[in-house]
């Protein structure tokens, strides 16, 4: 166990979250944008396109700084610090544990999963996947992949622990979700963070293959189904 959790390469991942740091500041904004451009049901991608890009641009405040002084990146602090979160906790597995309100049903519609899925952590998030599996989860977002949800499950998905079951598991939830209305959409609009992660999970899948070959290919995984995903999910 110790040798699959050293062979993914932490470094990188942190390296590539740090370069996104800038970019992704303006993360929350877009995200924003996005559910005023899908409530407002825009007619045309270039719509929806046009309405995420325009929501930087705003007049410059008294406080603003230009230059390179400590002081013109203050605003981008808080964007910082969650980011370096974001990481932190990507690089860890979740370890299994019961799961929180196991009672509460599994759910079947994108209503019911979005209420449960919003108030937990990226373990308890890995968890809920697990209880729903690759079927409900894809019946479940069957219609289409509400705008950032997409991201969300791909930062929960890093957070396997590298067993053979576990992988198996993502392998078939990465499939169902590539099934869903919309997916390309929703991967387009990914974050740079998002997309560090979705490499970094392909790469971890990767890494997780080995020394359990036959005992996943019994199963249909196989290095050729990563390769698949990667195409799928353009990385």
């Amino acid at each position: 166990m110790a040798e699959d959790e050293d062979s993914v390469d932490l470094s990188a991942l942190e390296a590539e979250l740090q370069a996104a740091i800038d970019d992704d500041a303006r993360y929350w904004r877009e995200n924003d944008a996005k559910l005023r451009a899908v409530e407002q049901k825009v007619a045309t991608y270039d719509e929806f396109k046009d309405i995420v890009k325009a929501c930087h641009l705003r007049p410059l405040d008294k406080e603003d700084k230009l230059g390179h002084s400590k002081k013109a990146t203050v605003w981008n602090s808080m964007a910082a610090k969650k980011q370096q979160s974001l990481a932190l906790e990507m690089t860890q597995h979740c370890v299994p544990t019961s799961i929180k309100g196991e009672e509460t049903r599994v759910p079947a519609t994108m209503s019911e999963f979005a209420e449960q899925w919003r108030p937990l952590d990226i373990c308890d998030r890995l968890q809920l996947l697990k209880r729903m599996g690759p079927a409900t989860l894809g019946q479940v977002l069957r219609t289409e992949i509400p705008v950032g949800t997409l991201g969300e499950i791909l930062q929960a998905l890093l957070a396997f622990p590298p067993t053979t079951d576990d992988i198996i598991l993502v392998v078939q939830l990465l499939e169902a979700l590539a099934q869903a209305k919309r997916f390309s959409l929703s991967l387009r609009f990914l974050s740079s963070v998002e997309k560090a992660t979705c490499r970094q999970l392909m790469e971890k899948l990767n890494s997780s293959l080995q020394n359990r070959q036959q005992d996943l290919a019994e199963h249909g995984v196989t290095e050729w189904s990563v390769l698949e995903l990667k195409n799928k999910y353009s990385v």
